[in-house]
């Protein structure tokens, strides 16, 4: 059972995950998962050893400068980087690393937590998710060009449907002088769908605007293809004539093909992505969302279409969030960000959004594309470990490093408010009988045992905290007087005289303990406070142990 959690760090997760010491400007590593070494051919025998130990001269130095700039800056540093892995030396992969620091009680910085994550597949869509859009936004360009620069062609024709006059746009298109067609009908150039066409023309005889698309043959033998409109003509309710205007849509029929064809590989890949996949234009709302929002959000993906797209993000990450998307526009570059945005059932699901602007020829923003994903596991994770950082792992009890910081607080409230306050050391009496006699199986369930009875004893009013071994600590703040503390001894004295039953054994289990009141100091410090209260826990075993003592100056 004590080594549950670890078993967890070192095969439950998929990221590779690395504990470093730090240690006189130097860093040695303390902690590798199974991922870390699967994925960089290392083993165990690289804990102790530092960077430059391990790694060749460059990759080192390189850590080395990331892991200082931790050290500098004091918060956690995420960045992008790059390797192969042992068994494929020709494939290059990526990762996002997140090195997050770890402090002691007086500020120090002590380990650094790397986590890091695969994002070779994330990139790899992406780049492809970005090169579609803008392939997308290139063809449809085009397509406006060529209706905004190129006038349309205008003929008219008489109730006959013979052409009698055109513009200079129908020699553009056709190549034929506008003499040339005088007298002749339209039917002429027309390459196919003649009977389409003339229904066409009938229709508008008859007094309605009617339009299609015909192939047409220009004086060079070229087919075109055109877009008709044929419109009557009428004075005083009569149809007197017809005005036929045209454009070449030949280029355009092309490039739609291909923007459906673009746009068919596109939504390929976002109908079958796990990732939600999004789309924001200029004004920051949302053009396009994957069918994936259904299954990660539980919102139908139609839903979002027109909503601003941090509509659902949590307000804390707001400010934060749209900060860091202006300035990706504005420097065009990429970004990732942590955050939270709420699903279906109001629940706050943790996301990781990585974006890519997208700019058009004329280098003016265009829409944004972002990939997100659900990281909320990801986030337990890192939780845990910090709570491994902090806790001991056999009693779930603080540990030497959150008792420092627990220490600290309490003096300054201390300090403050001259409430009083109080250290006791304690431990189990002939410990090392119980684990001879009975093994270390049982020993350890009755530390675990003793650490619940004693957190049982004072509740809510202090700090309890195991040094190690069978050495625990309590940190008792707001403490009236030295009658109090004693009191809780005895209280802690009485629960441990209750029976023992561990692993049907019947135990008997007693205590010995040191208590220490702080003097009001501006120089109180928990090395001199602890000192004192071993002094008396001393006083209390040479007293013939199952007792407490008051140290007296």
């Amino acid at each position: 059972m004590e080594f549950s959690f670890r078993e967890i760090l070192i095969n439950g997760i998929d990221d590779m995950v690395f504990v470093v010491k730090v240690e006189d400007q130097n860093f040695r590593y303390e902690f590798l998962n199974k991922s870390a070494m699967q994925c960089l051919r290392l083993n165990k025998d690289i804990l102790g050893l530092t960077f430059r130990d391990v790694l060749p001269k460059e990759e080192a130095e390189f850590l080395y400068k990331k892991y200082q700039e931790v050290l500098i800056k004091r918060e956690i540093l995420t960045y992008e980087d790059s390797y192969r892995k042992k068994e494929n030396v020709g494939e290059m992969n990526y990762s996002q690393v997140k090195l997050t620091p770890i402090f002691d009680g007086s500020g120090s910085c002590i380990r650094i937590v790397s986590v890091v994550r695969d994002i070779t597949k994330e990139k790899a869509a992406l780049s492809y998710v970005k090169e579609m859009v803008e392939r997308i936004a290139e063809s449809d360009e085009r397509y406006q060009s060529l209706f905004t620069h190129n006038p349309d062609a205008i003929l008219t024709f008489d109730k006959k449907g013979f052409i009698t006059n055109g513009n200079e746009a129908v020699k553009s298109i056709t190549g034929f002088e506008i003499i040339e067609l005088i007298g002749k009908s339209f039917i002429d150039i027309i390459f196919e769908d003649i009977n389409l066409l003339q229904q066409t023309i009938n229709e508008a005889l008859k007094g309605s605007t009617s339009s299609g698309e015909f192939l047409l043959k220009d004086k060079k033998g070229n087919i075109l293809t055109i877009n008709l409109k044929v419109i009557p003509l009428i004075l005083e309710n009569e149809v007197i004539g017809l005005f036929g205007i045209f454009k070449d849509i030949t280029e355009a029929t092309k490039n739609i093909e291909k923007l459906e064809e673009s746009e068919k590989r596109f939504r390929i890949i976002a109908e079958n992505a796990h990732d939600l996949i999004t789309l924001v234009n200029k004004n920051g709302e949302i053009t396009y969302v994957s069918p994936s929002y259904k299954n990660i959000l539980g919102y139908h993906h139609k839903e979002y279409i027109g909503k601003h797209f941090i509509h659902n993000v949590h307000s804390d990450d707001l400010g934060r969030y749209m900060e860091i998307v202006e300035k990706s526009i504005q420097s065009d570059e990429p970004f990732t960000i942590e955050f939270r945005q709420k699903n279906a059932n109001d629940e706050m699901l943790w996301c990781e959004s990585i974006g890519k602007p997208v700019f058009n020829q004329k280098n003016k923003f265009q829409h944004l594309v972002v990939l997100t994903r659900d990281i909320t596991l990801r986030k337990e994770y890192e939780s845990k470990l910090k709570h491994f950082a902090y806790h001991d792992s056999l009693t779930g009890l603080p540990n030497r490093l959150l008792f420092k910081e627990r220490f600290e607080i309490a003096k300054e409230q201390f300090l403050k408010n001259n409430n009083g306050l109080a250290l006791m050391i304690l431990d189990i009496d002939h410990f090392k009988r119980i684990n001879d006699t009975y093994g270390h199986d049982i020993g350890d369930l009755v530390i675990k045992e003793f650490g619940l009875r004693i957190k049982e004893s004072i509740g809510d009013h202090g700090t309890v905290a195991r040094l190690g071994g069978d050495e625990f600590v309590i940190l008792l703040s707001s403490i009236q007087n030295v009658e109090n503390a004693l009191e809780i001894a005895e209280r802690i004295k009485s629960k441990v005289h209750k029976p023992w039953e561990v692993n049907g054994e019947s135990l008997n289990v007693t205590t010995s303990i040191g208590i220490a009141m702080a003097p009001y100091s501006e120089g109180l410090t928990k090395s001199e406070l602890m000192k004192k209260a071993d002094i008396a826990l001393y006083q209390a075993k040479d007293s013939g142990r199952d007792s407490y003592k008051l140290y007296e100056v």
